[in-house]
């Protein structure tokens, strides 16, 4: 990814730093990783020779120091994107340079600087990738840049590369090939072929890889994402391989039937970097293949199904939707404007079968002419069984903005299952009367339960005051009350405004509701 300076791509989940030292502590004595916004390369390691930074490499050169990492399994820089960034250095290849994929590159072309992959075409030449030899790089210059390591088949368009591909992901080694759509999680299309400007050329040691013609075809299993997860930015894809003779050496990893991801490394455990942003927003299915060292393809894996959610994070959450005593997830997904400027709303349940989910189901958006405008940005969730059949329902506390007066909107809206689907969503309160006043949405965090014990969850809201005069904190905790025939409400059932609560700071505030005390009614935590 395209960085103003030193940072480079990261992945979804934060790795911390604590456990990727002592990760790196074990692979050698020598090694190092650090947390800083920047780092001097000091020395180039064993492996520069004595060389200075940005002195002349060889092919050779490129390869063992990359290969160093790949052994080493340096790990991805701790805060992906975000400063302070890790930092590496070992007795091999010397140091510091910035664990990211731009940074590995620098690293193995002994610079004097972590460069970004931006700045890495002020040290190259762009060439065709017909003219590609190990030590070059394949580079995309707005998101990755990657190692080529060799080719394995020329005429077939396949090749080794390393990559340092993800905070997920160890640096390793892959196998590529340009015949196909994806590569290293990003449009093959995407990347250039460049050359080191002061690369030597001379002989190199080709990849290791010894066949076994003996070996069985290899069976893999998808063992994440999980199945039916709802995804958004860059994740980690996991497989699990299994072979009755011999040893796996590769995985390939498919969305929708197309390969994304190559991984080739003997062993029983595979993992790959995908960027959803470059998938459709939706239901994908992903599946695995693995290689043994004879060349013989597996079978194909039973499928994993997955959600990609990257257009705004969606609003998320569990119940027995369906009464069947297992809890579903349902999802508030933000679907953007139409043409028309309309902001356009879906609801989607993932049904739980007891082993995992269903695919998502559409049960209701707002697309229909008659249906409003409705800003899932707007929207805060909560679950109950509203009605007390049985069965979980959603209501959503809804920002109406503000009125000619200047006084705060917000309407409550449930949408009340039937057991397979849910009817459209009816308004059941708001604060347009005489007596409630001005209610503010921003202020208001919904928590749902039966807190009078009569078998309809009922909606509270704990409620942000602001401060008063003596600089105090003042929060409240409100109930809108369940009947047959709507809500009652709202019944302000607590506040801090007494002599021994002492201030109460709402933004420090998360509020559960549940049976605390066994009396058959909901209690606030």
């Amino acid at each position: 990814m395209l960085l103003k300076e030193s940072a480079r791509r990261g992945a979804s989940l934060l790795l911390v730093t604590a456990i990727a030292s002592a990760a790196l502590a074990t692979g050698t004595a020598q090694a190092e990783s650090r947390q800083s916004d920047g780092m001097p390369v000091v020395s180039t390691g064993t492996l520069g020779h004595g060389a200075a930074a940005g002195s002349r490499v060889t092919r050779q050169q490129v390869l063992d120091r990359a290969r160093d990492w790949a052994a080493h399994k340096v790990p991805y820089s701790a805060n992906g994107l975000s400063s302070p960034y890790s930092w590496y250095k070992d007795e091999a290849t010397g140091g510091w340079y910035r664990q990211d994929c731009s940074g590995y590159v620098s690293m193995a072309w002994m610079l004097n600087q972590s460069r970004n992959t931006w700045s890495l075409r002020d040290v190259t030449t762009r060439i065709s990738t017909s003219d590609l030899k190990p030590g070059d790089i394949l580079n995309n210059t707005q998101s990755h840049v990657i190692i080529f390591a060799g080719w394995i088949n020329k005429s077939a368009q396949t090749f080794y590369y390393y990559s340092e591909s993800g905070r997920r992901v160890v640096t390793q080694r892959y196998v590529g090939n340009f015949n196909d759509s994806w590569l290293s999680g990003h449009p093959t299309d995407g990347y250039g072929a460049y050359r080191y400007n002061n690369i030597v050329d001379g002989p190199v040691t080709p990849e290791p890889g010894a066949e076994d013609t003996s070996a069985s075809p290899a069976e893999a299993k998808v063992t994440g994402p999980a199945d039916q997860a709802i995804l958004n930015g860059q994740v980690a894809l996991t497989a699990s391989v299994s072979e009755s003779v011999g040893t796996p050496t590769g995985a390939e990893f498919y969305i929708d039937g197309r390969l994304a991801e190559s991984v080739a490394s003997p062993g029983n455990q595979y993992s790959a970097s995908l960027d959803t942003t470059e998938l459709a927003d939706g239901p994908h299915t992903l599946t695995v293949r693995a290689k043994n060292a004879a060349g013989k393809d597996g079978p194909m894996s039973a499928g994993s199904g997955f959600f990609v959610a990257n257009k705004a994070v969606p609003s998320t959450t569990t119940g027995d939707f369906d009464g069947d005593g297992k809890a579903d997830i349902a999802v508030l997904y933000n679907n953007g404007r139409s043409d028309a400027g309309k902001n356009m709303t879906t609801l989607y349940k993932f049904t739980s079968n007891g082993h995992g989910f269903d695919a998502p189901v559409k049960v209701w958006d707002n697309e229909a002419s008659s249906a409003g405008s409705w800003n899932a940005d707007r929207s805060k969730m909560t679950v109950g069984d509203f009605n007390g059949d049985g069965k979980t329902d959603v209501a959503v506390l809804y920002n109406d903005g503000r009125d000619d007066t200047g006084d705060f909107r917000t309407s409550l809206y449930e949408f009340i299952s039937d057991g397979k689907s849910f009817k459209a969503p009816a308004k059941v309160w708001d604060n347009n009367d005489r007596t409630t006043g001005s209610w503010n949405w921003e202020r208001s965090k919904p928590v749902a339960g039966d807190f009078n014990g009569d078998g309809k969850a009922d909606v509270g809201i704990l409620y942000n005051e602001g401060q008063g005069d003596d600089n105090m904190n003042h929060t409240a905790f409100h109930i809108l009350y369940s009947y047959d025939g709507g809500i009652r409400g709202p019944k302000r059932a607590w506040d801090n405004n007494d002599r021994t609560t002492g201030s109460w700071n709402w933004e420090r505030s998360k509020p559960v509701a549940g049976d605390f005390n066994g009396d058959g009614k909901a209690d606030l935590g």
